[in-house]
C-alpha cells in the first residue's frame, strides 16, 4: 500500500488549538491521577501503571503547550 501525499500538512489555527487543549487536558487528568496512589482502596494491580501515566502526562502536557 503506498501513501502519497500531496497537499500542505499544516493544521489550521482552530485545530491545532483544539488538539493543544486536549492533550493539555489529557496530561493533567493522568498527572492528578497519582494521587489514586495514595488512597486504601485502589487495587494493587493497576498501581504499576502510575509512574506509567505520570511520564505520559508530562509528555501529553509538552505537546499540549507546543501545539499552542
Amino acid at each position: 500500500m503506498l501513501i502519497v501525499c500531496t497537499g500542505d500538512l499544516t493544521m489550521d489555527k482552530v485545530t491545532r488549538t483544539q488538539f493543544s487543549i486536549a492533550f493539555f487536558v489529557l496530561g493533567f487528568i493522568m498527572m492528578i491521577l497519582q494521587v489514586l496512589k495514595y488512597l486504601d482502596t485502589i487495587v494493587t494491580g493497576i498501581s504499576q501503571y502510575f509512574p506509567v501515566m505520570f511520564y505520559l502526562g508530562l509528555i501529553f502536557m509538552a505537546i499540549g503547550y507546543y501545539l499552542k
